[in-house]
């Protein structure tokens, strides 16, 4: 069956927040030739396609860290066998989506491999993808396996239907600019600056711009609300420095990050968000294999960016902080952020 006789298609995407939103420009270019595409997702993957017009449906599967054995998820299985799809295609080298993909059922059944392993073979696939070039970002990797099965459009990029309604869209912000910061990274502490430096470059940016004003968001977790409230109590400034006080469902958050003028923050799925929203952003990151996948581009952006012992080595050497991003200097992060809050008040 050939590319351009699919029709209703199923795209597996057993990923979270960050994979999600790479693989939404190419749901898009299969949407935009006239496929209908549906998603089998997590939840937080189904809660951010709710904001894609172009995907018609979600088969949600409860993963998590640690996820649950794959046998657990049959029932959904045995339910998209039904739907007869002309096509499953996964566009990730997971092993969990190339498994579901080649039993999906569908006619056409198209994987990436990524690592070989003996029972690969055994799977029915009826179309095995080469490995995607890990050194550009994540979405272009997604665009080059539907070229290798016949696509031949243009990078449609990222489009949202977000609600206009809520409360966050009330807020008010700052003349001087309005940034939201993520502070913490969901079960990865070695990938967050400490608290103590994001305070530093707040107190620096205040210095020099007193009305600039930052929203603090986290996960729905204890960690990551302590150290929200952390922040808050080492900078004594609750006029400029807002921490939400309940975790946001993703539309709304969505709908605040388009509001602000920034985003700053870590190697995070937000990241990815608000880079797919057209949000100027800083980020610190480690420097690990795959960075270039992950990395904001073009000029909007500033990446602040440290070698990582601990991923050279593949052993953790820091215990809860990572060293190597508290080698970032808070007039680093701060004057990042002012740089691009000054290209915002110079469009106005």
């Amino acid at each position: 069956m050939q590319f351009s006789d699919w029709k209703k298609i199923l795209l597996v995407d057993l990923g979270f927040l960050g994979d999600t939103v790479h693989s939404v420009p190419a749901i898009r270019a299969l949407a935009l030739e006239g496929v209908r595409v549906d998603v089998m997702t997590t939840p937080v993957g189904a809660e951010i396609l709710s904001l894609v017009p172009e995907v018609k449906k979600t088969w949600v599967v409860p993963l998590r860290k640690p996820s649950p054995p794959p046998w657990k998820n049959l029932g959904t299985l045995l339910a998209i066998r039904k739907e007869n799809y002309d096509a499953a295609i996964t566009l990730s080298t997971g092993e969990r989506n190339l498994v579901t993909t080649a039993l999906s059922g569908a006619t056409e059944r198209v994987g990436v491999i990524g690592k070989t392993r003996w029972w690969f073979g055994l799977l029915p696939l009826s179309r095995r993808l080469a490995p995607p070039n890990r050194g550009q970002p994540l979405y272009r990797q997604r665009l080059d396996g539907l070229r290798q099965v016949g696509w031949k459009g243009s990078n449609p990029g990222w489009a949202w239907r977000i609600p206009g309604e809520g409360n966050l869209l009330s807020r008010e912000t700052s003349p001087e600019g309005s940034v939201y910061l993520s502070i913490s990274a969901f079960g990865s502490p070695l990938k967050e600056w400490p608290v103590s430096l994001w305070a530093q470059a707040l107190r620096y940016i205040w210095q020099r711009r007193p009305q600039v004003k930052f929203i603090v968001g986290f996960a729905d977790n204890p960690r990551e609300k302590q150290r929200a409230a952390q922040l808050a109590e080492v900078t004594r400034n609750p006029r400029q420095l807002e921490v939400l006080h309940s975790t946001q469902a993703l539309a709304s958050l969505a709908a605040l990050l388009q509001k602000v003028d920034l985003f700053a923050g870590l190697d995070s799925g937000i990241l990815h968000l608000a880079v797919a929203l057209g949000k100027p952003t800083v980020s610190v990151f480690r420097d690990y294999a795959g960075t270039t996948e992950w990395a904001p581009e073009g000029p909007k952006h500033r990446l602040l960016i440290r070698p990582c012992e601990c991923h050279r080595r593949k052993k953790n050497l820091c215990g809860q902080e990572a060293r190597c991003l508290a080698g970032i200097t808070p007039e680093e992060v701060g004057g990042a952020m002012l740089e691009l809050l000054s290209c915002k008040s110079g469009a106005r």
